[in-house]
Order: C-alpha cells, then structure tokens, then sequence
C-alpha cells in the first residue's frame, strides 16, 4: 500500500481519475470485442506509459519498454512494416537512453524531469523537416509493399522526431505526438474486421490522443519552473 501511495504522490485527481478510466474502458471494449490478450497487454502498459510520460516521470520508461515490444509483434503480423522496425529496432533501445538522461535531470523533491521549450522559429523548421522525411519515406513503403504506406509512413517519421525530443526533454514533443496518435487512430480504424487487435488499438491511440494534449499542457508548466 505504501508502494501505491509514493507511486501517486503529486498527482492531482484528475490525472489518476484519467488513468484509472482509460484503462477500465480499455479493458471492458477488450472483452467486449473479444480482442487478443497480446493487445490488452500492449494497450495497459502503454496507457501507464504515456500518462507518466506526461507527468514527466522517468518510470514512463518501464511500461514503455513493454508496450513497444508486443506492439512491434502486431504491427509486423499485419504488414506495417514501417511501424515495426520502429518500434523494434528505435523505441526499444531509446527507452534505455531515455530512462538514464532523464534519471540524470530530475528534480529531486518531486521525481519530475527537468522539461525545456523550443523557440516559435525552431518550431517551424522542426515540422517542415518531418513533413519532407515524411514524402520521402512513403515512396521507400510503397516500393517494398507496405500497406497503408502512407500513414505508416507519417506515423513513423513523426515518432523517430517525437521520441529524440522526449529523451532531450523538449515540451514540442507533445505537437508531434499529437500527429502520431491521430494518424494512428486513423490507420487502425482501417484495419478493423481484418485484425482482431484492431479495436483495442484504436482505444489505445486515441486514450494516447487525449493524453498528449495533456501532456503538453504540463510540460509547458515543467519547463517554465
């Protein structure tokens, strides 16, 4: 109980009301739907991931490992083969990186990271940058046969940027991530009837779009301390 308590200690209501409800419907549309064990696993510990990553705690990194791992396997059994190699061979690691930068710049006292902001002009060359990464990376997609190529495509580049500048503790971060929910919502929205993780997915991904707006609401406050 006490391990529960110090897990909580500096969230407000809200927050732990937004992680306890995401997770609750997570896991009664899985039943409901029938959706397969793999996906309810990947879509709880990457609701706990994402909502700590808001709260800019360095224990994000633990569920995120978990996420990411089980997620690779699904996007690569239903050919989203930019997603896969992503998650498997970027996320992965990363959150090693991520766990031991942001253990290096915490604050002591309340366990939360150390968040900076980008400038409007540094902003602006960061999305027009992706948006060309972007272009370029769906044309490899469509000539290897990825499906949706894409979103996939979208989905990705924006992750790569998105995740380097969670690790360098950036509150731009959450604009990025933004993008990446919605195109992902959009994508397995797709897939529904052809993959029975498909639904769970789609809950996980918009919990994670909700999330994200949130999350960029705190880090502007982590960042101005």
């Amino acid at each position: 109980m006490d391990k529960v308590k110090k897990f909580f200690e500096g969230w407000s209501k809200f927050e732990i009301s937004w992680l306890l409800l995401s997770t609750v419907i997570m896991v009664a549309l899985s039943i409901i739907w029938g959706d397969n064990l793999l996906a309810l696993i990947s879509g709880i510990t990457g609701i706990l991931g994402v909502v700590l990553a808001a709260k800019g705690k360095v224990s994000t990194y633990v569920f995120a490992t978990v996420n990411v791992a089980i997620y690779a396997f699904l996007t690569f059994n239903n050919h989203l083969y930019g997603e896969f190699m992503l998650n498997a061979f970027y996320y992965i690691p990363m959150n090693f990186v991520g766990f031991y930068l942001w253990s290096r710049h915490k604050d002591q006292d309340s366990g939360e990271v150390e968040g900076k902001t980008l400038s409007l002009k540094q902003t602006i060359i960061l999305l027009i940058t992706v948006a060309v990464v972007v272009v370029v990376y769906w044309q490899i997609l469509s000539r290897i046969g990825g499906q949706l190529a894409l979103i996939d495509a979208m989905s990705t580049v924006f992750s790569v940027v998105a995740l380097i500048m969670q690790v360098a503790r950036y509150a731009e971060q959450w604009l990025l991530w933004i993008i990446v929910n919605v195109v992902s919502v959009v994508m397995w929205v797709l897939l529904i009837g052809q993959d029975s993780s498909a639904v769970t997915m789609v809950v996980m991904w918009v919990a994670y779009l909700f999330n994200s707006v949130y999350g960029y609401y705190n880090w502007k406050k982590l960042a101005a301390k």
